[in-house]
């Protein structure tokens, strides 16, 4: 397969995934009925939400760092990486951008970090 195949190949490669990616995210927004009519009202405990958002907060209390020494001289240095870390996490917020990436991974199934050190 060549460069432009593949190119041409792509919208449609991940058609299955994308798929029940809408069908989780819809199932966890508590878009369950399928041909639902529109006079038909149903009442709908959303289990799905409720479970997902409580052991998200489990998982996600009481996050830190921890930054070891490489040898008792570099003490001082991993106590302030260690706090350059905290002071960076606070500041942008990331409490809430993790707490929204575990959801959105429990909801689609699948999900991942990156992290890089410059």
């Amino acid at each position: 397969m060549n460069n432009v195949d593949l190119i041409k190949s792509l919208p449609t490669t991940d058609e299955a995934r994308l798929k029940a990616y809408k069908e989780n995210l819809d199932f966890y927004n508590g878009e369950q009925w399928l041909n639902q009519n529109r006079r038909e009202r149903r009442l709908t405990f959303n289990y799905a939400r409720v479970s997902i958002d409580k052991l998200t907060s489990y998982v996600m209390a009481g996050m830190n760092f921890t930054v070891s020494p490489r040898n008792e001289a570099d003490g001082k240095k991993a106590e302030e990486a260690e706090k350059a870390l905290y002071e960076v996490y606070e500041t942008n917020n990331l409490d809430a951008l993790d707490f929204d990436t575990e959801v959105d991974t429990a909801i689609l199934g699948d999900g991942c970090y990156k992290v890089t050190w410059d």
